[in-house]
């Protein structure tokens, strides 16, 4: 029946163990991995979402009222490592989901949330980094903002400088700049011949 609760609730319920998140979040995210690969990305962008909600973990102010009663409490350091990137992959594929879409602005504000607040040499998961920096750059060259995109793969190559989608991108962004001077040669070329 539709608009009714279910009676179990399985995130809520308190016999949940740390290993039966992680359990559902992989099965959620291999769910989304099968419709990515059918190019269903709005449908997988949905089961990405569900992972994430089976890694978020509370931190600031949630953590502080939870307390010892939240969920979270019984991870092990090595288990909130594991649901960090599973966040993290989930991100990272619902960004590439919205790049594929064309919505690159969809696609930076997943990629921001790989990127995270970490200094680029603390990160967690510098490969999903990297990742994240060159969608990020793709996205932004797609959005015809090359000063952000040349930031963004700046960033990637300098943390992995041998990955072949940042190279991809780097290409992709020289060949944009050229042709960005060309234009503004032709702009600069008309308006002096004018004057």
């Amino acid at each position: 029946k539709r608009g009714t609760l279910r009676k179990k609730n399985y995130m809520a319920s308190s016999a949940v163990s740390p290993a039966s998140f992680l359990s559902k979040a992989e099965e959620y995210k291999l769910a989304g991995n099968d419709l990515f690969q059918k190019k269903e990305y709005k449908k997988a962008i949905i089961r990405f979402s569900r992972v994430r909600a089976y890694t978020w973990q509370p931190s600031g102010e949630a953590e502080q009222y939870a307390g010892n009663r939240s969920e979270a409490a019984k991870f092990t350091p090595e288990e909130r490592s594991k649901l960090l990137r599973l966040d993290q992959i989930a991100c990272g594929n619902i960004a590439q989901s919205y790049l594929n879409l064309g919505d690159s602005r969809q696609c930076i504000h997943y990629c921001e949330l790989v990127i995270g607040k970490f200094d680029d040499d603390k990160h967690p998961n510098p490969d999903l980094l990297v990742k994240a920096l060159s969608r990020s750059a793709q996205a932004s060259l797609n959005s015809l903002d090359l000063d952000k995109a040349k930031s963004y793969i700046n960033r990637a190559l300098t943390i992995d400088p041998k990955s072949t989608a940042a190279r991809s991108v780097y290409r992709s962004l020289q060949a944009a700049f050229k042709q960005y001077n060309s234009e503004q040669k032709k702009v600069l070329s008309a308006a002096f011949a004018r004057a």
